[in-house]
């Protein structure tokens, strides 16, 4: 939407206007009028509507109450017809020279919407062009926003002309609700599913609209179906919404929304075979003090795409990227520009399993609605081609937005209230579509080697197009158990690179087959072990891996590694670490953090190995298990400041 948009203009579009005329005469409804206008203001639509009706049968040409009635209906999950036969009496009810008031142009608008909605593109275009006829010359802006509906409504009839071919398939009951279900997120192979809900959790807080507060759900494919979803317990936050906007390709990054005391932030929480951690906040420059509500990895974590409003950009929301440097910090934000940004908003970027297809929604381009989405080719010089809209039924005119590609070439992820098997609100489907030829992807696994129990942190494999100098992928394997993911073309030898300080370099080149592509056969091809040698002597590397709580020795105000154990957060400062049961208390740190928080850590570790061990016997001594690895850099952004730092 522009700052200043088409339903702002037109006043309280979205609210309960101020009548034109008396609510009723009638002492007991207007009891019933005000309960109703009271479920409206909480966004609790279901229940006004019986309460209006029953105005209505006993004021049928009370147009207060028909008014709300259509408004409450075009609220509502599938109410756009009944909006527009109530809309319509609306505006019969008026007298002509009442059109060009408030109340009259809200009316003319609401019809034209709820027509558009219904795919009645040509009526809707009839009531914009009629509100046009009688609304204020000076009135530009409102002039200018009408003109914007009549053009996505000439979208709309264009766009049906040649529809998709589209099967939908219902992820099933063990995912969905009756509640709203959305933001569908997977790992490259389609094993691991990551949503949104707002049902009822222990985590979860009842609002007015009668649904619950935003949780973090998941759940793990079983041979030919998804398991029962369950919360993310680790990454809960009841204060607090949180929505996942984006999975990692390898499934151990989880990019998050979160709404807080702060506003609208983006955090990560990674996931270390066995757990999530708390989330972390992204840094200045991706977050600031504006809103930012979306974000996307690609597939080898060095460029995240995310959605900011922050001043400079070219409307409201726009879509930036920003890359990471080797010293693995995140460059300077750039905004995407006019190729694919616009003075509407840009929402829910998500990048293509090939690093070079962009999928977002947009409320601007050739959009039949409120959002459509689309997808854009970036080419060489960073610059994007000119988007294309993804058709209907993809796109409706009403909001279309976080659509999920997959490494499949005709298959996303996406949430929808509109698709006949529904369970209840939005949903979340699996669909299949024709689109334009795109390189075919392989999903390849591979695991490193070196005949021995190593640490693999500093790995590094780089990838070349074989004969190419430009580097297409810089992946890094897991840092304990060595195994790793790449997402490559088909059809193409590849120059792969595996470097490291404490590992032999090697090469070796790979072909990727028509026939190791995705879902050809496999939702992913394994590559097997590659053996390299380890630099560590083989002493050394076992050193702290045998380290235990018991071990002796006192934490120092400084770090020497880079990870430690986080165990607990707590509001209090504890000075008897005797109630964390039998740990080593010589070994703890607590970090006093900005958000009013102390948090406590056990141990400084240099490999993230020895930490994940350590991280077994700090649960097993303290029974805290959601306890998991971090990095000390991330304690030491979050911390306060002492005096003299």
């Amino acid at each position: 939407m522009l700052k200043t948009n088409l339903l702002a203009c037109c006043a309280l579009f979205l609210s309960v206007l101020i009548p034109l005329k008396a609510q009723t005469n009638n002492p007991n409804n207007s009891k019933l009028f005000n309960r109703a206008v009271a479920f409206t203001k909480d966004g609790d639509f279901k229940e006004a509507i019986p309460l209006f009706k029953r105005i209505a049968e006993d004021e049928p040409e009370n147009i207060n109450v028909i008014y709300n009635l259509g408004h409450c209906y075009l609220n509502a999950t599938g109410g756009p017809d009944s909006a527009e036969v109530y809309f319509l009496k609306t505006v019969e009810l008026l007298d002509e020279d009442e059109y060009n008031t408030e109340f009259g142009l809200d009316a003319h608008l609401s019809l034209a919407k709820s027509q558009q909605l219904l795919y009645m593109f040509g009526d809707a275009i009839q009531t914009y062009e009629k509100t046009l006829g009688f609304i204020d010359e000076d009135l530009a802006e409102m002039r200018e926003l009408i003109g914007r509906e009549i053009e996505t409504s000439n979208n709309g009839i264009e766009l049906m002309k040649n529809p998709v071919k589209l099967e939908v398939h219902n992820l099933g009951k063990e995912i969905n609700s009756r509640y709203d279900d959305h933001s569908p997120l997977v790992n490259a192979d389609e094993t691991l599913l990551l949503f949104t809900s707002r049902r009822k959790s222990s985590y979860s807080q009842m609002l007015p609209d009668g649904q619950f507060s935003e949780t973090i759900f998941k759940s793990n494919y079983l041979t030919d179906k998804w398991d029962d979803a369950e919360v993310v317990t680790a990454i809960a936050d009841v204060q607090s919404h949180d929505a996942g906007v984006c999975l990692s390709a390898d499934g151990t990054e989880l990019y998050m929304l979160r709404s807080d005391f702060d506003g609208q932030n983006l955090y990560v929480s990674e996931f270390d075979g066995e757990s999530w951690s708390e989330p972390f906040k992204l840094p200045e420059g991706i977050n600031s003090r504006y809103n930012e509500t979306h974000a996307s990895i690609n597939s080898d974590k060095s460029i995240l795409f995310f959605t900011s409003d922050r001043r400079g950009g070219l409307g409201g929301l726009d879509i930036y990227m920003v890359r990471r440097l080797p010293n693995g910090e995140w460059g300077v934000p750039k905004n995407l520009g006019e190729d694919i940004n616009t003075p509407y908003d840009e929402e829910t970027p998500m990048i293509h399993p090939d690093g070079k297809t962009l999928f977002f929604s947009s409320e601007g381009h050739n959009s039949m609605g409120k959002f459509d989405i689309f997808y854009s080719r970036m080419n060489a010089d960073s610059s994007w081609n000119e988007p294309v809209n993804m058709g209907y039924p993809i796109n409706t005119p009403d909001d279309d937005f976080f659509f999920v590609p997959t490494a499949a070439e005709n298959r996303a992820y996406m949430a929808s209230s509109r698709f006949e098997h529904n369970y209840g609100g939005s949903d979340l489907y699996m669909i299949e579509y024709e689109e334009p030829e795109v390189d075919r992807l392989a999903v390849v696994k591979g695991k490193m080697d070196a005949g021995r129990e190593v640490p693999w942190d500093d790995v590094v494999i780089y990838v070349k197009e074989k004969g190419q100098s430009e580097l297409i992928g810089e992946y890094r394997p897991n840092p304990v158990l060595g195994s790793y993911l790449m997402i490559l073309e088909a059809d193409k030898t590849y120059d792969i690179s595996y470097q490291g300080e404490n590992i032999e370099n090697k090469d070796t080149t790979i072909t990727i087959t028509r026939e190791m592509t995705y879902l050809n056969k496999q939702q992913s091809v394994a590559i097997g072990d590659f053996m390299v040698n380890s630099l560590i002597p083989e002493e050394t590397a076992q050193t702290e891996s045998e380290t235990s709580l018991a071990s002796s020795g006192v934490v120092t105000s400084e770090t020497s590694g880079k990870y430690t154990v986080q165990f607990i957060t707590l509001k209090r400062l504890v000075t008897d670490y005797s109630v964390f049961g039998d740990i080593n208390a010589d070994h703890i740190r607590v970090y006093q953090c900005k958000d009013g928080n102390y948090r406590y850590v056990f141990g400084d570790y240099q490999f993230y190995k020895d930490a994940k061990k350590a991280k077994q016997e700090v649960i097993k001594i303290t029974g805290y298990d959601d306890s998991f690895v971090r990095y000390f850099w991330q304690l030491d952004k979050m911390k306060v400041e002492e005096a003299g730092e």
